[in-house]
């Protein structure tokens, strides 16, 4: 019952972590609560810069057979297209944005965590952690409990965690007043060019619509929307008024035909949410239970393989674990305090509501037409894209605003 690392969670960043740190001849044992992985209606577009943390994890060879390539990101607003540019071209991972269905990743990634040698108990769901020099999990009924040991408790349990607050993390939220729907969708029209990222934006309502292609017939649509603009979408029944919603932000930029849905259809909030230093006492936290970003811009995945890959790089550099955890943490907070920083800035630009707002967006898009490197790419490229003192201010198009003399 002894282990190098326990990993609490099979999903994308538990089961990448376990593969790396196996395949490293750790002892590692994975504890995934559910048998079939479940359709959550989110996670299915990986980044340029997550397909480089990929990569680096060595799991892309694996991955990549089952995801569809888009390679072309298309932005549109207010019905219109704005431009098309091309992801290997243009981002600084120099790879295309992959879109794949939630699931399937995460079977093949347990399985690979299993071959690399993790031990994985599937059905199992931990009931209590507790900190230490040798943290220690239980798992079981209360009647029934069986205790496992280890150097290091690693902890991805998903979003809104029980044990996170078990634990005595303390969690901070953002507050942006969004909601983000979703179905997977199978039966596409032929117009849907399936090498390419659509998203369109409508600026007057704040409202938001994607398509991104997977494998086959199938792709995964969102729609995004202000809850005053739009009551909740949720459920078989709602379908039609998701079509229609879509459609009028999207209008002819991202047709859907007589695609149907392929799976459910639910509507969940966009705040972030995360703890600052997501280790201590032998636990750390990782992927959406150390942060979850605003969905809305697609950085979950990215942020939870790059969450697997810093961890995995700090234990395997050296024998102090409680040194390397807390530099991962260091590095995490780091990290993820760029992505929710910029895709903060996003948010103002092309879906705040309010005066301020659009005189903001009168001022700003007209100079990104003539100038796209005024948008930070950190979305696509990254937290290493280089933001400098005044990137936010060029975002916002306020380096060009002309201001009067002193009296």
């Amino acid at each position: 019952m002894k282990y190098d690392l326990i990993v609490v969670g099979g999903g994308v960043a538990g089961s990448s972590l376990a593969r790396r740190m196996a395949a490293d001849g750790a002892r590692v044992l994975v504890l995934e609560r559910e048998v079939e992985f479940r359709d959550r209606v989110r996670g299915e577009a990986l980044q340029p810069w997550g397909v480089a943390e990929a990569r680096k994890l060595g799991i892309a060879q694996t991955l990549e057979p089952a995801a569809a390539e888009l390679r072309w990101f298309e932005q549109s607003i207010n019905g219109e297209r704005a431009f098309r540019r091309d992801l290997v071209a243009t981002t600084i991972p120099a790879e295309a944005m992959w879109g794949m269905y939630h699931p399937n990743m995460q079977e093949m990634l347990l399985k690979l965590a299993a071959a690399a040698g993790a031990e994985v108990r599937r059905g199992v769901a931990a009931q209590k952690v507790v900190p230490g020099r040798r943290p220690k999990v239980t798992v079981g009924s209360p009647g029934e409990p069986a205790e496992f040991e280890a150097r290091l408790v690693v902890v991805c349990a998903g979003r809104n965690p029980g044990l996170r607050a078990q634990l005595g993390f303390s969690v901070q939220r953002g507050s942006i007043p969004l909601l983000l729907s979703g179905v997977w969708l199978s039966g596409l029209p032929a117009e849907v060019n399936r090498s390419v990222a659509y998203v369109a934006n409508n600026v007057s309502t704040g409202a938001v619509a994607a398509l991104f292609p997977q494998r086959g017939d199938r792709a995964r649509a969102y729609f995004g929307f202000h809850p005053q603009k739009c009551s909740r979408l949720q459920g078989e029944g709602d379908f039609n008024r998701f079509r229609e919603m879509f459609t009028m932000t999207a209008g002819k930029a991202i047709p859907l035909g007589d695609s149907k849905p392929a799976g459910p259809l639910a509507s969940f909030e966009c705040a972030d949410v995360w703890v600052a230093h997501p280790y201590r006492d032998g636990v750390a936290l990782a992927g959406d239970t150390a942060s979850s970003n605003d969905p809305s811009w697609g950085q979950g995945l990215s942020l939870a393989f790059r969450d697997a890959r810093v961890l995995s790089d700090e234990l395997l550099a050296g024998t102090d674990w409680d040194a390397a955890a807390n530099r991962y943490a260091q590095r995490h907070d780091a990290d993820y305090g760029v992505v929710r920083k910029v895709s903060g800035w996003f948010y103002d630009v092309f879906q705040r509501l309010g005066p301020g707002a659009d005189a903001r967006r009168a001022r700003a898009l007209p100079l990104i037409a003539q100038d796209p490197t005024r948008a930070p790419d950190v979305l696509f490229s990254g937290p290493e894209f280089p933001l400098e003192g005044t990137s936010q201010a060029r975002f916002f198009g306020e380096d060009s605003r002309t201001v009067a003399p002193p009296l």
